[in-house]
């Protein structure tokens, strides 16, 4: 009896111990901080806890950098360029926000030059995609529509087009200029010349086209005359229910591609 009561009592002792050994190494994981290497970069350790054979993975970001923004976004930066060819992370996302708040840092000149050349070096677009077709060269734009035309067979671009987002971005701001009749004649006639697309042939359910064509409407003529939509657009308003609503299902894998991509034409607004 005294014999099997010492046997359980070391088994359970092992068991403990084991336990306790488990406990430590996944905090020691889980909790391990950002540090800095000799180089004096901070580096930022992702622990794979379930696949430990994989080893830590570790982004050093450079120690001239200073913005808390950059530092944050840094490397999703890295990680998008390594797997779409370019550091420009689309909005949509909190990093895609926080790549439009570097933006704007960039244009009140409130990163260092260090950083804004670190930037340039990755290929960071620094204006704005609404502002793709006034920043960005016609002709080279046109190389990049015809060569995505050749790969897909068609000219609708997603506006959130990863590999891509300039071209995206710049596809959507020439058809909306098109329905304004502010594109110069010698580029449509370019755009015609290819069998460019002007209208999005993307199909959405009837009730939410009909609000739709309404915001869109009310948007334009804000934009139109010079108005700013964020102060006229209020929590109370209607139209910024029915954009919150949209929001919501997005959050929620409600809504369907077609639709994000008519809501991303919305002008004026960041839904």
């Amino acid at each position: 009896m005294a014999y099997r009561t010492a046997i359980v009592a070391l088994l359970l002792l092992t068991a403990s111990s084991a336990t306790t050994a488990f406990m430590t190494e996944t905090l020691r994981v889980s909790a391990a901080p950002a540090h800095r290497s000799h180089s004096g970069a901070t580096s930022i350790e992702y622990a794979a806890a379930s696949s430990p054979s994989d080893g830590d993975k570790t982004i050093e970001i450079p120690s001239f950098v200073v913005s808390p923004v950059l530092t944050q976004v840094y490397p999703a930066l890295i990680a998008h360029k390594a797997e779409y060819g370019n550091p420009n992370i689309p909005l949509g996302s909190t990093d895609g926000k926080r790549c439009k708040t570097l933006r704007r840092l960039h244009f009140q000149h409130k990163l260092t030059e260090e950083e804004a050349s670190l930037l340039t070096e990755m290929g960071f677009a620094f204006h704005a995609f609404e502002d793709a077709y006034y920043e960005c060269d016609f002709e080279e734009m046109m190389g990049k529509l015809l060569d995505y035309h050749e790969e897909f067979q068609t000219y609708q671009i997603p506006k959130k087009y990863k590999p891509d987002p300039e071209l995206g971005a710049w596809v959507t701001m020439l058809r909306r200029l098109y329905r304004t009749d502010d594109v110069p004649k010698i580029q449509i006639d370019k755009l015609d010349a290819v069998g460019f697309e002007w209208l999005s042939t993307r199909k959405c359910g009837g009730s939410f086209m009909s609000k739709y064509r309404e915001v869109l409407s009310y948007l334009s003529n804000i934009v139109e005359a010079g108005g700013d939509v964020s102060e006229l657009l209020r929590d109370d308003h209607d139209v910024m229910k029915w954009v919150d609503a949209q929001r919501l299902a997005y959050e929620n894998g409600n809504l369907s591609d077609s639709r994000v991509e008519y809501l991303d034409e919305l002008p004026g607004i960041d839904w």
